[in-house]
């Protein structure tokens, strides 16, 4: 992986910002794609009850004693199996997720928290809402978790379901309401300077336009069974695995990249004429030197943890049968 700084551009137009912002959409319904394939893969079920109640006794076990992981590993067993109402089911669910969110890890609790809401949590509805919401909110998630706020249900005095006033229908599709939230919230998955592009009236009405074209794409791509397509399979799996390694350096290499003053100031000089800034002192180095010099030791960190990986396991490598073309 070779990361470079990017170019110094000029400012473009705000119609060539919200071209690459739309772009970059692009992009991530492709990541949605992968999502949904992946999801979908399944996995077997057993319908021993005695089995489950096993998986579950011992689940509570693990949990107790912090095993989070293989706690959650053995309900989703129970889970699968059971034949407890969906009430008791909704239940471990939420307590699991409420453990994860206590331990501090959003995204596995975040998953369970949407399991018992997929289960119906009955009571503890109001509960599980602010949970999600501050879940979300400690993912950087904001118009994710203000989508939860605005779509909750009422009950109007007619007996009608009445959707929030913060919340409206933008779009139909047949007899499918699309609220705001649901296309607001996919600013969450895009970087924040392309988000900062999507805003206005004018900029709100492309990304809806683009939600409801790519949602009527995908319903034919579907119905077409391209979904299903062998290419579609190999592609999807090879994004999945760039997004994994690129998860996996965000966890576990980037945080412990640590900025050595005297390091960086050596850095600045050897690397002074790239800013054109000869005149300058540490105190005046423009801002993107810290930048760059971060991602030097990530580049740096990544590469000794793939020298790493090639030392200890037993790999062999062969360039010569490569060819030369």
């Amino acid at each position: 992986m070779e990361l470079r700084p990017p170019p110094s551009t000029p400012s473009a137009p705000a119609n060539d910002r919200l071209v690459r912002a739309l772009l970059i959409l692009n992009l991530v319904g492709l990541l949605a794609l992968a999502v949904f394939l992946w999801l979908h893969a399944g996995a077997g079920e057993t319908e021993d009850p005695e089995a489950a109640e096993h998986a579950r006794d011992v689940a509570s076990k693990l949990k107790s004693a912090g095993a989070l992981d293989e706690a959650a590993a053995l309900y989703e067993v129970y889970l699968a199996s059971t034949d407890a109402t969906a009430d008791t089911r909704a239940s471990v669910a939420y307590s699991l997720g409420s453990t994860y969110l206590d331990d501090g890890r959003y995204e596995k609790a975040l998953r369970w928290f949407y399991e018992a809401e997929s289960l119906g949590v009955g009571e503890l509805q109001d509960q599980l809402t602010k949970k999600v919401v501050h879940t979300l909110e400690r993912l950087g998630r904001y118009h994710s978790a203000k989508a939860v706020l605005d779509s909750r249900m009422a009950l109007a005095p007619d007996g009608e379901i009445a959707r929030s006033a913060d919340d409206p229908v933008v779009a139909r599709i047949g007899d499918e309401e699309i609220p705001r939230s649901a296309v607001l919230r996919v600013l969450d998955e895009l970087p924040p300077e392309a988000a900062a592009q999507l805003q206005g009236t004018e900029a709100r009405g492309e990304l809806l336009r683009k939600y409801v074209a790519d949602e009527l794409l995908w319903r034919k791509a579907v119905k077409l069974e391209y979904d299903r397509d062998p290419q579609v399979r190999r592609s999807y799996e090879a994004l999945l695995k760039q997004l994994a390694i690129s998860k996996f350096v965000e966890k576990d290499v980037v945080p412990k990249i640590e900025v050595d003053p005297a390091d960086l100031k050596n850095f600045f000089e050897a690397n002074r004429a790239r800013y054109e800034r000869e005149g300058e002192t540490l105190e005046q180095m423009p801002p993107e030197v810290e930048r760059d010099y971060r991602l030097s030791k990530v580049q740096a960190a990544y590469n000794e943890v793939i020298e790493s990986e090639l030392s200890t396991e037993d790999v062999e490598l062969f360039p010569e049968r490569m060819g030369d073309g």
